[in-house]
């Protein structure tokens, strides 16, 4: 009792609390304004170390010292009569008591007070209309995704003082991004998504309402030669509260990346009150490579790999860059997956040779060696057994495996309806689009495949045109999707008005609705440079593609002579090829073996390409409304009614009636138009469209 007294006598239980208060508070401002000017993470628990090591001196200080009127003393120096210990303390009494209000008022602030992200230009989106549907998720969606937990990755701000660092910050949050949807807890809004948002002036909580997310994790990336700073928080989506925040200044080495991501990865887990496997966290932290030059050209490789925009140029850029990351790490299996899925891309877009799908088959070969149960590896076998070898049986396989360990992985999500679209399980399709889009509610790719599926399959063109309007409004070039849909429902004009330049990977399509429309200078327009540039006339394996369409344009166009004479440069060139068609019955294809025939009006070399389709073309319900229609029009010239309009009602039994408005304005089918089977499509059709008009 008497050292509890003498220890009230000389404050130095007041002094203990005004010294917690006063480092406490400090701390809060330290953790507050340290960030903004980028001062390293060290600096913070520096001070909070030095200030826990001040703690038991300043209290011995307390004892042996007393404050007078002449200044600091030594106790046992001070008159009790002539003390002003009681003044003293209650100086220090109002010193706490300020300092617990101002620190409440810090904390108060950190909470509420608004936040914007980065400042900078608002995202660009392309013009649309006034009336067209407002972007983003309805709000059902938003709440559902949010009682989800959907994670959402601000793109990171690079900070460092060269231009062009800017990828490595863009690759880092890329490579992040891919890494955390591998956690079988986490759904992760994807890169395309959040790019949106990279120079947004949206506060959190706005962007988190926009995207439905639980959390948001923001940051910024500076690269100073061997060095590298990186700043990340974690917010509450809602509250808009710090939840995590951390600031990393270490040598720029692979081991420091792939440790951030785990940091990162153990954060996110810890405000979603999820737990890591062992597994997962081992993964995380050992990463893909140790070679830092060979992780950069991985990074490049894969922001180039963007299956919207693949060009053959940008499939070429991919391939080298992956290429350049293979010879300075031999097993670096990543980087071997995703150069096979590049490879299969280019293939299967038709924007490179067929040698691609052989190589890829090569470049899989040596992931699967690696790394057989990564999941980069078994996305790339799902791609080889889809594109490659359309085996939906075996993509589907591949796709299940990695949804088994992860959920709600959006991509593999996405690539299983792709499969079951293919596979002709139509309702399966729309089940794993939807909910690939409520993981992820921003992704235009999957609003563009709902687009073509509510199209095509349910011939529901409102609808579509719904759902395109919200791409749209997200900055998806959704030009070609809006020619097919006013295509599908049989209005040529309004498809024909949607046209304005070239469409690069569907460079073909307004040249089919010139053809379509008849129209002379429609026709002349589509085939102009302006519309099919020369250098987009020879794409991949399809050396004659604008030669096809030319003739079938002066067929169309009644000049039978210019006709004949193009088509025997188009058969003599093919013939010179040692394989004139060496994608065969590709669905993507820019055009089908049956076509120069069927123009030729070549009845047996018609019927040979059919025989070929029989015995080798792999099974493609999705693709087949191409095919079907190639061989149908093909049948029609060469004058098989009755094998032409076989293929026109595999069409309809297949997809619906609307299927009809979609062929019927083909001139290669003029041939049928009196025939009793193609009238009767037509009256199913029309039964069809009165039973759902308003």
């Amino acid at each position: 009792m008497r050292l509890l007294a003498e220890l009230k006598r000389r404050n130095v239980i007041r002094m203990s609390g005004l010294y917690l208060v006063g480092a406490w508070l400090l701390v809060q401002v330290a953790e507050t304004v340290l960030p903004a000017f980028d001062v390293p993470g060290w600096v913070l628990r520096a001070l909070i170390i030095l200030l826990a090591l001040g703690f038991v001196p300043t209290l011995v200080f307390s004892w042996v010292y007393e404050l007078t009127p002449d200044g600091l003393r030594r106790d046992a120096e001070v008159d009790r009569s002539s003390s002003i210990a009681p003044q003293t303390a209650k100086r220090m009494d109002q010193l706490t008591l300020a300092g617990v209000v101002v620190l409440l008022a810090v904390i108060a602030a950190d909470r509420f007070w608004p936040r914007d992200a980065a400042p900078g230009p608002a995202p660009v989106a392309p013009a649309a209309s006034d009336d067209a549907p407002t972007p983003g998720p309805e709000p059902a969606a938003g709440a559902v995704a949010r009682e989800q937990g959907l994670i959402a990755v601000l793109p990171f701000r690079n900070r460092s003082a060269r231009d062009e660092d800017a990828y490595f910050a863009e690759g880092i949050h890329d490579d992040l991004l891919t890494q955390l949807s591998k956690v079988a807890a986490f759904k992760v809004i994807s890169r395309t998504s959040m790019m949106r948002y990279a120079e947004s002036t949206l506060s959190v909580p706005q962007i988190a309402a926009e995207l439905g997310a639980a959390v948001v994790l923001e940051g910024a990336v500076q690269r100073a030669g061997d060095q590298v700073r990186v700043n990340v928080q974690l917010i509450d989506g809602v509250s808009d509260v710090h939840l995590w925040a951390e600031n990393y200044d270490r040598a720029l080495t692979t081991e420091t990346i792939f440790a951030i991501q785990a940091d990162i990865a153990q954060a996110v887990a810890k405000a979603m009150q999820v737990a890591l496997s062992p597994e997962e966290s081992s993964t995380l932290r050992a990463g893909s490579t140790r070679n830092l030059e060979a992780y950069e050209a991985f990074l490049r490789g894969s922001l180039v790999t963007d299956t919207a925009s693949i060009s053959s140029e940008g499939s070429m850029q991919a391939i080298a860059a992956f290429d350049r990351a293979i010879g300075l790490d031999p097993g670096f299996a990543e980087a071997y997956a995703r150069k096979a899925r590049a490879q299969l891309l280019g293939h299967w877009m038709a924007v490179g040779p067929r040698s691609l799908r052989e190589d890829a088959r090569g470049s899989l070969a040596e992931a699967q060696r690696l790394a057989p149960e990564n999941i980069e590896t078994l996305l790339a076998q799902a791609y080889e057994f889809y594109m490659g070898d359309l085996d939906y049986a075996g993509a589907d396989a591949m796709l299940q495996k990695i949804l088994a360990r992860v959920p709600d992985h959006a991509e593999a999500l996405e690539g299983s309806g792709y499969v079951a679209r293919r596979d002709g399980r139509f309702d399966d399709a729309f089940k794993a689009f939807e909910r690939a889009l409520a993981i992820d509610p921003q992704a235009t790719d999957v609003m563009i495949a709902l687009v073509e599926t509510l199209m095509i399959v349910r011939g529901d063109f409102d609808a579509a045109e719904a759902m395109l309007a919200r791409a749209r409004k997200l900055g998806a070039d959704t030009r070609a999707r809006a020619i097919w849909n006013e295509e599908s429902r049989g209005d040529l004009d309004a498809a024909w008005a949607e046209v304005d330049g070239p469409l690069n990977s569907f460079v073909f399509t307004p040249a089919q609705i010139a053809l379509k429309s008849r129209d002379p200078a429609r026709i002349a327009q589509a085939l102009s440079p302006a519309i099919w540039p020369e250098e987009l006339r020879s794409p991949g394996d399809f050396p004659e593609a604008y030669a096809m369409v030319e003739a079938e344009a002066m067929l169309v166009l009644g000049q039978q002579a210019e006709a004949a004479r193009l088509l025997a440069g188009i058969q003599q060139r093919l013939m010179q090829r040692s394989e004139p068609y060496p994608s065969r019955w590709l669905a993507n294809a820019y055009y089908q073996p049956s076509d120069l025939p069927g123009m030729l009006g070549d009845l047996q070399g018609v019927r040979a390409a059919e025989a070929d389709y029989l015995q080798h073309a792999r099974r493609d319900v999705w693709g087949a409304r191409r095919t079907h229609r190639s061989l149908a029009i093909a049948f029609a010239r060469a004058d098989d009614p009755e094998r032409a309009l076989h293929y026109l009602e595999l069409l309809v039994e297949t997809f619906g009636p609307h299927k009809y408005a979609w062929f019927a304005p083909e001139p290669g089918l003029d041939s049928l138009r009196a025939h009793p089977r193609f009238l009767a499509m037509k009256a199913g059709y029309e039964r069809w469209a009165s039973e759902r008009a308003p």
